[in-house]
C-alpha cells in the first residue's frame, strides 16, 4: 500500500463532525477519500 494510502487508514472508523455517521474508506469524485457512511461527506481525499 502506498503512503498516501496508508494515510487513510488512519481516519477509519472515526466519527462523522457533520452527523453521527462513521467515517470509512472509499472514494469522492473519483478519488481515494474517507467518506461518512451516513451522510456522504468526504473528510479527507487525496488526489
Amino acid at each position: 500500500m502506498s503512503e498516501p494510502a496508508h494515510l487513510l487508514d488512519t481516519f477509519d472508523e472515526e466519527d462523522c463532525t457533520y452527523c453521527d455517521g462513521d467515517l470509512v474508506t472509499g472514494s469522492y469524485k473519483d478519488n481515494d477519500a474517507i467518506v461518512c457512511d451516513d451522510c456522504g461527506t468526504p473528510a479527507v481525499q487525496l488526489w
